[in-house]
């Protein structure tokens, strides 16, 4: 499965995000998506398709990791304090629900976009998005290090 930037940018999100773009990771949504349209070449008629479908993707994403978070809240409460066996039970079941959709709106969007672009652009996709998400992380890790001060130079 290949990993967008939503999961990494959700987990940066201030509790109740509101998907605003000018949230650390909105903006970083949407320059994603602004070099996407160049680095595919896309027709000014395509990207206004292209930002409408990749909209669209996103705000499911995040709706879903939302729910997600809210499971992962519940599971964390109970193993801590409640030790209800039934409810964590039941609250794992939804957690792995929510992954499931995840996976499957991931899948929906890749086939979405695989009959949209040509097989060309569709192959620049995929491969801009798998170094996208490494070059955001290997960023995230750098300013981690700095900011422990173990970045060695």
């Amino acid at each position: 499965m290949l990993t967008g930037t939503g999961a990494i940018a959700q987990r940066h999100r201030s509790p109740g995000g509101t998907g605003d773009a000018n949230r650390p990771s909105g903006r970083l949504e949407k320059f994603k998506t602004l070099r996407l349209v160049e680095v595919l070449k896309l027709s000014e008629e395509d990207a206004v398709r292209f930002y409408a479908k990749e909209k669209a993707h996103q705000d499911m994403v995040h709706d879903l990791m939302k729910s997600r978070d809210g499971a992962l809240d519940s599971i964390q409460e109970i193993v801590r304090d409640v030790k209800d066996e039934k409810e964590l039970q039941k609250r794992v079941d939804e957690a792995l629900t929510v992954d499931q959709k995840i996976f499957s709106e991931r899948q929906r969007y890749q086939e979405e976009m695989r009959k949209f672009l040509t097989p060309e652009q569709f192959g620049k996709f995929i491969v801009f998005e798998r170094n996208f998400g490494r070059r955001v992380r290997d960023a995230m890790e750098e300013l981690h290090d700095q900011r422990r001060g173990t970045r060695e130079y």
